[in-house]
């Protein structure tokens, strides 16, 4: 092929980069190891905004997931779950799509781990397309029954690459 090759990248939002706004259901910013720790027997929640960007494969499906770790040597499973909508340039702020996944801690403290969410279509989308998204511990459900802080080192969504860029501002392909 060419110069260029397609492939994958990442679409990041480090945990040191989102910044709650101090509400009830906010995790703790984590003084120690850099993270948020979502606690145990509450759901707290982190909102996040991300742009699609020029190089992405436009209307391909995107994979978001979470990276953790446990905060120390208990075993259980954490649920996290993601709300979002897809908002292109000239739609309407939504409705909210929820995609959850449970994820088991081994008992080793620290160990940084990826919970991966199903695949998400963006069918029809272009450049600029943004997701609205609510991340968050279900540490009330039965079935997150890992008893400490998780602590969120990132979120982050997989998406297929086709080039360096967009050939215009705001448009992929053109003269």
């Amino acid at each position: 092929m060419g110069f260029y090759e397609p492939g994958w990248d990442d679409l990041r939002a480090p945990a040191s980069a989102i910044n709650p706004p101090g509400g009830v259901s906010d995790p703790t910013r984590d003084t120690v190891t850099p993270g948020l720790l979502f606690s145990a027997g509450s759901d707290e929640i982190v909102h996040i905004i991300m742009q699609m960007p020029h190089s992405w494969l436009e209307g391909s499906e995107i994979r978001p997931h979470v990276h953790w770790a446990p905060t120390n040597t208990n075993t259980g499973s954490v649920v996290w779950q993601l709300e979002y909508q897809v908002v292109g340039i000239g739609d309407a702020i939504g409705s909210w799509s929820t995609l959850s996944v449970t994820d088991p801690a081994d008992g080793t403290d620290g160990k940084h781990q990826l919970a991966s969410f199903s695949g998400i279509s963006m069918t029809g989308h272009t450049l600029s397309t943004i997701l609205l998204c609510r991340l968050s511990r279900l540490g009330t459900d039965g079935a997150d029954t890992y008893n400490d802080d998780a602590r969120l080192l990132e979120f982050d969504i997989h998406y297929q690459i086709d080039g360096l860029g967009s050939i215009q501002e705001f448009i992929k392909n053109g003269p």
